[in-house]
């Protein structure tokens, strides 16, 4: 069965045309840059993107860059986007050539040092009229290999000029605490305008998680449950990359057990391939009664074919699973200590949602296990039915 309409657009490197839950960072850039985006900057500007893994740094500032670039170019006015990774580029002679690389400028790129090439850099700019925002990626890497000095450099190249300001600049930093490491003059240069991604919440990764499904998944082939599961799982760490590969690999273990859907159980199996949670080692030393909980809640998942079940619903299970033990199951008290416990441990996950006059419902999940090896894990570690007293 085929389950993607276009898997690229699962890609990291892809730049949807919408990030939803940015809008407001991705005007506030406008905002900032609306002189350069004009053709009429009289300052050269300088803005600061922080943010940790997955809040959509680079997806934000690369989006900014096309609009930007597309907005100038309707107004008459040459802007270049330049944007240049500093894990991949590390010392301030690689990024300048990355960026005449960018420009298709027929400059020299050897016996020249970093001033000079940076006033050839201008020099090219001055003669075609054009401006550019040069955006620098992971610029930790930038500092650890060649210290505060190429960010002096770049923080302060739209000011070589006493005419119209040609470089406009974004950094981007996962930890702003860098920062502290610098000296006054480049910190100086550097801090004023900053833009700070929050990581995201269950609901924003939910809506991260449709709407690139709509944009790579055929019509109808993931399942609603496996969106909330993923954004559940990915929610722990806000971290909308995280989502995207547990989507990507989900749709891929579809697509190879020729599944016409994308399901809660290929989530799971997803997940324990990008971020194996829970080993054999973790399971053995949990009591008796915990490891009858977790079998019950396989299959229950298994026969519910859903992402969660209700507590009310795992304890009814729970009790079949004592029955064919012959144990004699925990009170309900004593049931739901235990599953808080599997929660606090990360092996499940509760979820309580208000549910209006009905009151509150606990829904229980099963984040970073296929239901299948969970059980293959528990059988050695629970008495044989055949032998129970």
């Amino acid at each position: 069965m085929k389950i993607f309409k276009d898997e690229e657009k699962l890609s990291p490197e892809y730049v949807p045309p919408n990030l939803p839950h940015r809008e407001n960072e991705l005007n506030m850039l406008k905002t900032f840059f609306s002189s350069v985006i004009d053709g009429t900057p009289s300052i050269s500007t300088r803005v600061i993107v922080s943010g940790s893994v997955g809040t959509g740094k680079s997806a934000l500032v690369k989006l900014f860059g096309q609009k930007a670039v597309s907005e100038a170019s309707k107004k008459g006015v040459d802007l270049k986007f330049l944007y240049v990774n500093c894990r991949i580029n590390r010392t301030a002679f690689s990024v300048l050539r990355k960026l005449i690389e960018q420009l298709k400028a027929r400059l020299p790129e050897r016996g020249l040092s970093n001033e000079e090439f940076i006033h050839k850099l201008l020099d090219y700019l001055d003669y075609k009229g054009s401006c550019a925002i040069l955006a620098l990626d992971e610029v930790e890497m930038l500092l650890r290999e060649e210290g505060s000095e190429p960010l002096y450099l770049f923080s302060r190249v739209g000011e070589e000029r006493l005419k119209i300001p040609r470089v406009s600049t974004i950094f981007i930093f996962r930890n702003l605490e860098i920062l502290d490491a610098l000296d006054a003059s480049t910190r100086s240069s550097l801090l004023g305008n900053i833009i700070h991604l929050k990581e995201y919440d269950y609901n924003q990764l939910y809506d991260i998680i449709k709407y690139r499904a709509s944009l790579a998944f055929r019509p109808d082939v993931l399942m609603e449950d496996a969106i909330q599961l993923i954004a559940d799982i990915a929610s722990e760490r806000g971290d909308a990359r995280y989502a995207l590969d547990i989507l990507w690999r989900a749709g891929k273990y579809a697509e190879a057990e020729n599944a016409s859907q994308v399901a809660p159980e290929h989530v799971r199996k997803a997940a324990a391939s990008v971020y194996p949670t829970i080993r054999r080692e973790h399971l053995e030393f949990l009591e008796q009664h915990s490891k009858l909980i977790l079998l019950a809640l396989a299959q229950a998942l298994d026969v519910e074919k859903s992402a969660y079940v209700t507590s009310g619903i795992l304890n009814d299970y729970y009790r079949m699973v004592c029955e064919e033990y012959d144990l004699e199951p925990r009170s309900y008290t004593s049931f739901w200590e235990a599953l808080q416990r599997l929660d606090d441990l990360g092996i499940v996950k509760i979820r309580v949602v208000s549910e209006g006059s009905k009151g509150r419902k606990s829904y229980i999940s099963l984040p970073g296990i296929p239901t299948s090896i969970l059980r293959e894990e528990l059988k050695p570690l629970l008495p044989s039915k055949k032998t129970r007293h």
